[in-house]
């Protein structure tokens, strides 16, 4: 397609970590709802980072960016994108916000599409990098989930409908994508959403439909259902895409797909067929880190030794909405 390359990558994880048994206590000095260790039977997590509560989205991003920044003095960055579904604020984008403390002086924009938005980003910089627009883009994100987690219910429904964001954790990530030289990195991007399940998994507060209602600002879902209405068109896409990109699954070294539980982790690996030792697990440590969580698993890879460059890389990106993104790259 375009001769694009991943050309550095960096993360932020927040100092606090916070157990299962921390949470577990949270909800239960106010009911019995909840049984110990349900949380780890549920989701596979055993602990997540958050944020302290002065930190903002911007603040995150700023922290992985600035490690890229910092180790590319000599590269011009011409656009920079905040590619998260948490923001700091309605109005400016974040992705100001973010310009300012890195003290950088380029284009900037927003990408929000829930979970997706890192991918979603990839492939919008891919596209401007390979059309001459831009010669080095920033993808900074910043994911704050923990801001909607609830850890007072009224009934046992609003605890069920909740229950998922007890698998959230806070993370910042930041991407180098630039021009390369020589064999094209990105072999195949493709994507495809349904709005129509949009209402499976929201956080309803701040836009136009409740602009004031603070109960509003939480997570609640029908995770069961976003689970299985993904898994399913994932299947029949996720075949179609490597039918179109004429690869095999035996070509690909690495797979980095967004992370909610242990169990979607495994429903992705067994479409796809790739073998368990290529698949790459952050979700146990860090949990559900929206956007952050391939770029997390990928930083990872890189720090024990297992992803190389030249090596085929298969990015899926799976969302509320819903959307589901495939990506091939040459890393």
């Amino acid at each position: 397609m375009h001769q694009i390359q991943i050309a550095d990558l960096a993360v932020y994880k927040p100092q606090r970590r916070v157990s299962n048994k921390e949470l577990e206590g949270k909800i239960n000095s106010k009911s019995s709802w909840i049984p110990s260790g349900i949380i780890e039977k549920v989701f596979g997590i055993q602990s997540r980072r958050y944020a302290e509560k002065q930190e903002q989205a911007s603040d995150l991003a700023y922290e992985a960016a600035i490690k890229i920044i910092d180790s590319n003095k000599d590269v011009n960055i011409d656009l920079m994108i905040f590619a998260s579904a948490s923001a700091d604020l309605i109005e400016p984008a974040t992705s100001n916000i973010v310009q300012h403390k890195l003290g950088i002086s380029c284009p900037v924009m927003d990408i929000k599409n829930a979970c997706n938005s890192f991918v979603s980003a990839l492939q919008v910089a891919s596209g401007l990098i390979g059309t001459g627009q831009y010669e080095n883009i920033l993808i900074a994100t910043g994911e704050k989930p923990s801001d909607s987690v609830r850890f007072q219910y009224e009934d046992e429904k609003q605890l069920k409908d909740s229950f998922a964001s007890l698998s959230f954790g806070d993370a910042g990530s930041a991407v180098l994508i630039s021009k390369s030289v020589g064999e094209e990195k990105i072999i195949y991007q493709n994507f495809m959403s349904e709005g129509k399940f949009w209402n499976l998994c929201t956080i309803k507060g701040g836009g136009s439909m409740f602009p004031h209602q603070q109960s509003m600002n939480y997570f609640e879902g029908k995770t069961a259902e976003l689970r299985y209405t993904i898994i399913d068109k994932a299947r029949t896409f996720i075949a179609k895409c490597f039918e179109e990109a004429k690869l095999s699954v035996d070509e690909v070294d690495h797979l980095f797909t967004h992370q909610v539980s242990i169990d979607v982790f495994n429903d992705v690996v067994d479409i796809t067929g790739i073998p368990i030792e290529k698949c790459h697990i952050v979700f146990k440590e860090f949990g559900n880190t929206a956007a952050a969580s391939i770029p997390l698993a990928m930083e990872k890879a890189i720090a024990a030794g297992q992803l190389k460059r030249g090596q085929l890389i298969l990015l899926i990106g799976m969302a509320a909405g819903i959307s589901i993104s495939f990506q091939l790259i040459r890393y």
